[in-house]
């Protein structure tokens, strides 16, 4: 199993660390944090972004088109009373025209991304708790109840 670690700076900044690398997540000024980077529900779509980027190429590759390059946004529309994403929506930019084909085959691969699997076909989530280096494994939400109230993502950022 792959652990990313998440340990708390301060307010509601957060050091992540995945694979030795280094990422600060954030909630904005409005909501109580810093503002020092993206909001965890930011980097879950970014992470979305990036899988279907890479899919992307990698496919761009294979049927010997050109891929630099290659870019792809996303937007999503936060429910502010369910706390969630709603809907998130990916374009990909490509650096020349492509045949109905290659542009069919580069659409199939960004939604055969694992991110976007893992949404269409959850993972089981466990949440464990430790006191003192004593673990204990709780199930989901903690108590077995519903999912705690989130802040909205950084709405700052989205113009």
């Amino acid at each position: 199993m792959a652990r990313i670690t998440v340990k708390h700076r301060h307010r509601q900044s957060f050091d992540i660390r995945v694979r030795g690398y280094a990422l600060i997540s954030d909630e904005p000024v409005t909501v109580g944090g810093d503002d020092e980077g993206p909001t965890p529900t930011e980097l879950m779509v970014a992470g979305l972004a990036a899988c279907a980027a890479d899919e992307a190429v990698k496919c761009l590759a294979a049927i010997g088109e050109r891929f630099e390059p290659t870019e792809v946004g996303a937007d999503f529309d936060w429910d502010s009373e369910g706390c969630r994403i709603t809907s998130i929506r990916l374009e990909v930019t490509v650096p020349d025209v492509i045949s109905t084909s290659a542009r069919n085959d580069v659409l199939q691969a960004m939604q055969s991304c694992p991110a976007r699997k893992m949404l269409a076909e959850p993972p089981s989530v466990e949440y464990g708790f430790r006191v003192g280096g004593a673990p204990m494994v709780l199930g989901p939400g903690l108590d077995g109840g519903s999912w705690p109230k989130e802040p909205p993502p950084d709405v700052d950022s989205q113009d």
